[in-house]
């Protein structure tokens, strides 16, 4: 309770600094505290706040306390996602203007804080997430990391349901080297460009920048047929969307194996689509357009 009576205190002091800077709008982002920040009670400078998502253990099952915790720590945990929760959605009302970076994300923030959205799309560098004539390698890529919201449990199901003779490697990187130094875009892109297929199995992603940096690589995707991904892979144009199904995925994975020429046809297809949609030039731009309607009240 401490840290938000301080963590308050800050935003009100770095309010009236923002307010002191004659700015037309304020494009605030989540706080690693509260999600939605303090900041936007206090600024009486127009603003926006583009929210990631509303805060995710306050209200998803999959993040709830295991029955093996300690009660006072389920107590405490419990009183410490309420009172997050409630600041994060008094918090994110108090903003005049609201951004999801997605439909999904959209329609979480309309459950939670029942405000209506517009909708500001994430992109990629294309110039960076790029194909190669890399030959591909017998392998399966998983960017995230081991834990079973992230659908790591079923990429393993889907991978041992492959015959072995055939089976490929399954890849697993979660944005950091064994040293645990953070990938550099340049080995984060060559692992795109040598794998088969890049598997997308959160059930949760808001967004999901993986399918899009995949797909501008060359590279097709498995994705579930939930959330974010709803909207950045077209089914079997750029990859595959599936259900929570290890034997679907599976025989997509193997079909792939089966048929290179898929492969390149989805992946040509992926790229073609990033570039005419998915540009982070493409999307600043759409976002100075939001941006400039918002100063204008034309919203």
């Amino acid at each position: 309770i401490d840290t938000f009576y301080t963590l308050k205190n800050v935003h009100k002091k770095i309010a009236r600094d923002i307010d002191k800077g004659d700015y037309d709008i304020v494009l605030v982002h989540t706080d690693i505290s509260t999600q939605a920040p303090y900041l936007l009670r206090y600024l009486k400078t127009k603003n926006v706040y583009f929210c990631l998502e509303p805060l995710r253990n306050a209200y998803e099952y999959s993040l709830r306390l295991k029955d093996n915790v300690f009660v006072l720590n389920i107590f405490y945990e419990n009183l410490n996602r309420w009172i997050r929760k409630n600041i994060d959605r008094k918090n994110a009302r108090s903003a005049n203007h609201i951004l999801a970076l997605s439909l999904f994300g959209r329609e979480r923030i309309i459950a939670a804080y029942d405000l209506y959205p517009k909708i500001s799309y994430l992109g990629i560098d294309e110039s960076v997430f790029k194909p190669s004539n890399v030959k591909k390698k017998n392998q399966v890529f998983f960017v995230a990391e081991k834990y079973p919201i992230y659908g790591y449990d079923l990429a393993q199901q889907a991978m041992n349901l492959i015959p072995k003779k055939i089976r490929p490697d399954l890849k697993i990187i979660d944005w950091k080297k064994n040293n645990f130094e953070r990938l550099s875009d340049e080995e984060l892109v060559g692992l795109y460009r040598e794998s088969l297929v890049t598997l997308s199995l959160s059930k949760f992603d808001t967004f999901g920048l993986v399918p899009l940096e995949s797909m501008a690589c060359g590279t097709p995707v498995i994705a579930l047929n939930v959330a974010g991904y709803r909207e950045t892979v077209l089914n079997n144009k750029t990859g595959y969307l599936t259900d929570f199904d290890s034997k679907e995925i599976s025989e997509k994975i193997i079909y792939l194996l089966l048929h290179p020429e898929e492969v390149k046809r989805l992946g040509e297809n992926g790229r073609k689509w990033t570039e005419e949609k998915w540009t982070w030039n493409k999307q600043i731009e759409e976002l100075n357009k939001l941006l400039i309607n918002f100063v204008k009240n034309e919203f």
